[in-house]
């Protein structure tokens, strides 16, 4: 009969065989680790497109607005705000309806996503405050005071 120790040591000799082979059997592959192999492709990011910047829709110029070549210095101060729509025509059309009804300076901004529709540029809150009562008197209730930079 075999004895306790005789089965230690035989398996301790299948233990030391198979320790030994595991450097053998991995050699054995020829795959080699290359820096070229390896992908990173980033993270996927939606393209966003500006149509007045990437040249799609042709910026439109409107008469009453302030370039910024026409003066440098500026203050804050205050405009009223008609309209905030995404539709360009919308804005337009809201800032023609305007120009005959008020003698202040009437302009769309965009700032993406919305077209703004703002009227006259003031140092002073309470001159703001006055036109907008009167938009207010003409039927423009939605119509409220923004802070906003005005040039000189």
């Amino acid at each position: 009969m075999i004895n306790l120790k005789q089965i230690i040591y035989k398996i301790s000799k299948i233990t030391i065989v198979l320790i030994l082979s595991i450097p053998n059997i991995s050699q054995s592959q020829d795959w080699q680790f290359s820096i070229d192999s390896l992908r990173d492709d980033g993270p996927i990011v939606p393209m966003l497109i500006n149509p007045l910047i990437d040249g799609i829709v042709p910026e439109k110029n409107y008469p009453n607005n302030i370039s910024d070549g026409e003066t440098k210095n500026y203050y804050n101060g205050f405009r009223v705000q008609v309209l905030s729509t995404k539709i360009s025509e919308e804005a337009e059309e809201m800032r023609l309806k305007l120009i005959p009804q008020i003698n202040h300076s009437v302009q769309v901004i965009f700032d993406a996503p919305n077209y703004k529709v703002r009227v006259g540029a003031f140092q002073d809150r309470k001159d703001a405050q006055r036109l907008l009562d009167q938009l207010d008197f003409l039927g423009y209730r939605k119509a409220w005071i923004i802070r906003a930079r005005i040039s000189y």
